[in-house]
């Protein structure tokens, strides 16, 4: 991932907008943040939802619900306000989640 131009790119973007003051007061969900995604199935309905905090890649334990945010999820929430709505592409799956808690207790600029 950080050896592709765009997606480095990409990131880098993202941590500019968790630096702006907009985003203290519209949270965004940011290394250090927890959040529940609910995932989204066929014809609108609602799926499993999972809780975890957003961490850096060296703190990682998904058994312990600390997901890098390097990860395909992690990247995907970054930068992302509550009820937004996003995409997660593992190999040639694809998969839809909504962001339904934010919680940027532990968050880095806090």
């Amino acid at each position: 991932m950080l050896q592709h131009p765009l997606l480095l790119s990409d990131l880098m973007h993202r941590f500019e907008q968790l630096q702006q003051r907009s985003s203290r007061i519209h949270p965004l969900a940011e290394v250090g943040s927890e959040v529940t995604v609910r995932q989204i199935l066929s014809h609108g309905r609602a799926g499993q939802a999972l809780t975890f905090q957003v961490v850096e890649p060296s703190r990682a334990n998904p058994d312990r619900g600390q997901v890098s945010y390097l990860s395909p999820i992690g990247l995907a929430l970054l930068a992302l306000p509550l009820g937004a709505e996003f995409s997660v592409v593992l190999g040639a799956s694809e998969s839809r989640w909504r962001l339904i808690a934010l919680n940027r207790k532990g968050a880095s600029n806090e």
